[in-house]
């Protein structure tokens, strides 16, 4: 069972089939897919995730075809960063983020809930993000169904 990431620099893995390759844990078999982690549900820590997913992508990824595009699943209030009528307040992130999802880079799922609570209209997100009906629950299943490791 895979414990997870503590970054770029180290990985602490028990029997020795892990490796760590431009932030990507991989296995004797690729994973089906990667889940970008964000924890603290702010937006920098959005935009971070966004920029580790441009850095994989100018390296390792622009000449690997096989990697899946890293999914961001995101909820909490953080999920209105990617709501038309919050444009302005997170351009940069909005754009790199368009960016990254027209080149299959990154797929974002919003939490469906976390919009209805926060009053914003789902149908006012950006064309390029999907949704999910609960945030949390879409990552529990990515990881313990769909076996998705953690970015």
């Amino acid at each position: 069972m895979l414990l997870g990431t503590l970054g770029w620099a180290a990985l602490i893995a028990a029997g020795g089939d892990l490796l760590l390759v431009n932030g990507l844990i991989q296995s004797a078999e690729q994973p089906p897919g990667y889940l970008g982690r964000i924890e603290q549900n702010n937006p920098e820590e959005v935009a971070a995730a966004l920029r580790r997913a441009e850095k994989f992508y100018h390296g390792e990824g622009m000449r690997e075809n096989k990697i899946p595009p890293l999914v961001l699943v995101i909820h909490g209030s953080e999920v209105g960063i990617f709501f038309k009528e919050n444009y302005s307040m997170y351009k940069s992130t909005v754009d790199l983020a368009a960016k990254l999802a027209a080149f299959r880079v990154i797929d974002i799922r919003v939490c469906e809930a976390s919009a209805q609570i926060m009053g914003l209209d789902i149908e006012t997100r950006f064309p390029f993000v999907g949704t999910v009906p609960y945030g949390p629950t879409e990552i529990t299943r990515l990881i313990e169904i769909e076996k998705y490791v953690y970015f």
